[in-house]
């Protein structure tokens, strides 16, 4: 497919890989068109688009983002999972990746957020309030609480008003965080309540740490049982990529 520059789409037309060319057109008023050129692809054609944005959104993130053998297997799952398929990933649940430094698990989830950025503008014109998510670090958590208290967490915590989350580095925060003298071990405090609402909302996480063996160190075996019902544990290996 020839490479797509500056969109000019109109919002009112479903441009989704679940929809057949029929179904797209029965369901739209107007066509989307790229710098006046009305689109009439086929599901193929849309389904390859969808897969380059994914690409795209990477790059935008890290315009030196490489796919290669060490990521094609698990970008092509990641796709699958950003359109609620089946597959090797479950779309209920987060992913959590780990892996040594500068293997790219932070570039993944900030160009994943991009990506569901775009699904939720262009094939829903924004009507899906459960794409996307917050992004924020382990670090700034912590570090919030320590300003403000569980107040200041508010919005990660309380089922009524949390939305979708990514946590990235989890276990470069200080285990036990303080404020006016009450210590608190953050992280897990956020995972066990973010568990508690999972069906409500998704939790996405990077780490440095093996999950599988650390995390029940750091935040007790509770939470690293639970992990495995909360994310789709997914490994980021190899060498540095900076």
């Amino acid at each position: 497919m020839e490479r797509i520059g500056n969109l000019n789409l109109a919002r009112e037309v479903i441009l989704n890989p679940e929809l057949s060319k029929q179904e797209s057109r029965q369901s739209a008023s107007k066509r989307y068109h790229i710098q006046g050129e009305p689109i009439s692809w086929d599901k193929h054609q849309v389904e390859a688009f969808w897969r380059n944005e994914l690409i795209k959104s990477m790059r935008d993130v890290a315009p030196d983002f490489v796919v290669d053998s060490r990521n094609q297997n698990m970008l092509s799952a990641i796709y699958n999972y950003c359109w609620g398929r089946e597959g090797k990933l479950d779309p209920n649940k987060g992913l959590l990746l780990f892996g040594p430094i500068g293997t790219g698990k932070s570039t993944l989830l900030k160009g994943l957020q991009r990506y569901f950025g775009k699904i939720n503008h262009y094939a829903y014109s924004f009507n899906r309030d459960d794409l996307g998510f917050r992004f924020t670090s382990a670090v700034e958590i912590s570090l919030t609480y320590g300003k403000k208290g569980l107040d200041g967490l508010s919005d990660l915590i309380d089922a009524s008003s949390m939305t979708n989350l990514a946590i990235d580095e989890i276990g470069k925060e200080t285990t036990e965080s303080k404020h006016f003298g009450n210590n608190l071990n953050v992280i897990q405090t956020i995972l066990q309540l973010r568990y508690e609402a999972r069906y409500k909302c998704v939790t996405h996480a990077t780490t440095n740490l093996n999950p599988n063996t650390d995390f029940g160190r750091l935040y007790g075996d509770y939470i690293a049982d639970r992990c495995k019902e909360m994310f789709n544990v997914i490994e980021v290996g190899g060498d540095s990529r900076r």
